[in-house]
């Protein structure tokens, strides 16, 4: 068993996410922790081993909830769980931290976007209750003046009781 500990980003531990995306990923991501001081973002990560001074711990899950795009939801973005740590229930762990940022800010669906070609992580989703409410064209910057589109399956998830 390693211990490991959800908590929320801070701006030097966007340093150690190189391998969740690329330099655009990383500004995102440190925009997200910006919002946060403002209350309209939570961005979370989740470590791995013994934290400390001769602690080897390290950053393997990233996740951020949008608590302003959609009235009455929060929704959930930037999720990444580091490849070699995959498949062990951080992506749930995550999530079910992520969704407590959305209820503790008092509301009661949170909502996602899945890529129509990740069917992977579509799974997770709809075996964690998530269920697809419509599509939507997504985005995102991958480079100097180059983007990428792709379709998005729209999820959502009921929080109340």
């Amino acid at each position: 068993m390693v211990p490991y500990a959800v908590r929320t980003a801070e701006p030097e531990d966007l340093v150690e996410l190189e391998w969740s995306g690329g330099a655009e990923h990383i500004d995102a991501l440190a925009r997200a922790v910006q919002r946060s001081y403002v209350d309209e973002m939570a961005v979370l990560v989740i470590t791995a081993g013994r934290s400390g001074p001769a602690g080897t711990a390290r950053t393997v899950a990233v996740g951020a909830v949008d608590l302003t795009k959609r009235p009455g939801a929060g929704e959930l973005t930037m999720l990444s769980v580091r490849e070699s740590w995959q498949s062990l229930g951080l992506g749930t762990i995550l999530i079910a931290a992520l969704e407590a940022q959305v209820r503790g800010h008092g509301l009661t669906r949170a909502v996602l976007a899945v890529e129509h070609d990740n069917p992977r992580a579509a799974a997770l989703y709809h075996r964690l209750g998530y269920r697809r409410i419509g599509s939507e064209l997504d985005g995102w910057p991958v480079g100097p003046n180059r983007s990428y589109a792709t379709v998005s399956f729209l999820l959502e998830r009921n929080l109340g009781n």
